[in-house]
């Protein structure tokens, strides 16, 4: 019998702030419902309304689930099957993901990974679904069965890649410079707890730089389709950590190889419609890119895609991507964006990935019709 219901996930991560943003924004999502959430031995046994809550926001009413452990990872599988876990939303360490993701993903499930070690594989899609959403055709070269692993991007690569994709389509760009500030929640929970305490942070970010030259690469060259071949431009990027809880900034240089007009610049972000926003999938915002009159302000833009600021309810809450202070002379365009690292950057994006693979048919879930959105 068909039902009318949400489908069954997992979430791996329990006590980070990429696992409690997961868990805040399923609570109440009419089409995904967490049902087994995996953790460390620190977690395993309580239950989620127990462990400390590491969000700025107010913690909300959790549903009743008690942790598991992954000491018996086929224990664990039988137990996701049993609930009707489809969809895996893994926040785990590299050096976690790296033992147990693969195995699970071809146990049946749809792992969407926010691990750094799967990025850059040629069997895995790395996907920004407002971007290459046509990644998800490697899913079939895959031979993981019913299952599939997608991995996620970098947390500042995100909105990277959604600012400068409209405008990779459209014109020929020789080179990109970014300057990047990064908060201490992009480090992880450890990190911002340390940064609160007022303990010092190192401004720099081992492998970051190289992170997200690598992977900006990796998502410009799969906008290239197989008639028109287009250059990947030269890629720098300096990057930054700030004493900031929540948000990234970055500054983009970028230069053309013939003049443009603010004008064409402004049109393109402006006319951008991904197919994420086609398919009106839920946590998509109105505006994927928005676009800001005067200077960003981190704290305030970080939360673009609807005013409500509260995640928990507003799937489109800090959603969108704030681009601004664009400047154009000749050749060159610099702007600013600012973006949510915890949200647009990682839980809200792989949950809209979720939604895209099932709105898109990917994953066919035959006994649930999925409900209108959020």
């Amino acid at each position: 019998m068909v039902k009318y219901g949400r489908v069954p996930c997992a979430i791996f991560g329990s006590r980070g702030l990429v696992a409690q943003r997961l868990l805040q924004r399923l609570i109440n999502h009419n089409w995904l419902e967490p049902v087994i959430v995996v953790g460390s031995p620190l977690s395993v046994g309580t239950n989620v309304n127990d462990l400390d809550w590491a969000l700025d926001e107010e913690k909300p009413e959790l549903p009743s689930i008690t942790v598991k452990g992954f000491e018996d990872i086929d224990l664990l599988i039988s137990e996701m099957k049993y609930r009707g876990v489809q969809i895996i939303f893994s926040a785990l360490p590299n050096s976690i993901a790296v033992e147990v993701e693969e195995k699970i993903a071809k146990s049946g499930f749809f792992l969407i990974s926010h691990a750094q070690i799967h990025r850059l594989k040629d069997h895995i899609p790395l996907v920004i679904p407002d971007v290459n959403p046509n990644q998800l055709n490697i899913i079939d070269l895959q031979n993981y069965g019913s299952g599939a692993l997608i991995s996620c991007c970098n947390c500042m690569a995100v909105p990277l890649a959604i600012a400068i994709s409209p405008l990779y389509s459209k014109f020929d760009i020789s080179s990109i410079k970014i300057i990047t500030e990064q908060s201490l929640s992009g480090g992880g929970r450890d990190m911002l707890l340390s940064g609160k305490s007022g303990v010092h942070i190192d401004c720099e970010i081992p492998g970051e730089e190289k992170s997200i030259v690598n992977e900006l690469t990796n998502i410009f060259a799969s906008l290239n389709d197989d008639i028109n071949q287009l250059k990947v431009p030269y890629i720098e990027a300096k990057c930054s950590r700030v004493m900031r809880d929540y948000g990234h900034l970055a500054i983009v240089e970028i230069d053309f190889s013939k003049d443009i007009s603010a004008h064409s610049i402004i049109n393109s972000w402006q006319e951008y419609i991904p197919l994420t926003k086609q398919l009106k999938l839920p946590s998509s915002p109105k505006q994927v890119i928005e676009l800001i009159d005067g200077k960003l302000n981190t704290d305030v833009h970080r939360w673009a895609g609807s005013e409500s600021r509260d995640p928990n309810t507003d799937l489109s809450s800090a959603m969108s991507v704030a681009v601004g202070e664009v400047e154009v002379k000749g050749n060159k365009l610099k702007f600013t964006l600012v973006s949510d690292n915890t949200i647009r950057g990682a839980a809200g994006y792989s949950v809209l990935l979720a939604e895209l693979i099932l709105a898109d048919g990917i994953l066919h879930d035959k006994n649930t019709i999925l409900n209108s959105p959020i």
